[in-house]
């Protein structure tokens, strides 16, 4: 037997695999534009991003954990164990064909959702969306007396 066939490893269940991967990183990206048009502050969007950043990588911590053997003997021999090369059949030229083509549509499909987003939300930004409703600014203990301020119509207002 291969080495496929014993560890009961199929085609199938690594393009799987691989599809459940594509789908996290779409959710963290869709998650990211959402944080993004949420938050009113740069603060709260550092600890947004830093936050997502931690959860995307617990199973990279878990996995040192393990090889630390803070979570046990067996995890600690699987994570330390040798890897493996499994080599899956070759498929027939039709199939490997329309896997290319497919793999050509998901790429330009998300290459045209981005643009997509990146020229909708450019838009809307230069219309007037997306931009902040007002400015605080703390000067201190200084109290500016007869300050001119410019509006957003350029007219100057004396405060």
């Amino acid at each position: 037997k291969s080495s496929v066939e014993r560890l009961g490893l199929s085609y199938t269940r690594f393009v799987f695999s691989a599809m459940c991967r594509l789908a996290i990183g779409y959710l963290f990206l869709l998650n990211v534009f959402l944080v993004l048009a949420q938050s009113d502050r740069v603060l709260d969007i550092f600890y947004d991003m830093m936050a997502l950043s931690f959860v995307s990588m617990i199973d990279d911590i878990a996995f040192q954990l393990a090889k630390f053997d803070v979570l046990g003997k067996h995890l600690r021999l699987s994570a330390s164990s040798k890897c493996f090369t499994a080599t899956f059949e070759k498929k027939p030229y039709a199939f490997r064909k329309k896997m290319t083509i497919f793999v050509k549509v998901v790429f330009g499909f998300n290459f045209l959702l981005f643009l997509g987003g990146m020229t909708s939300v450019s838009y809307l930004q230069e219309v007037g969306r997306f931009q902040c409703g007002d400015v605080t600014v703390t000067f201190g203990e200084d109290i500016w007396e007869n300050a001119w301020v410019v509006g957003v119509d350029g007219e100057l207002t004396n405060l």
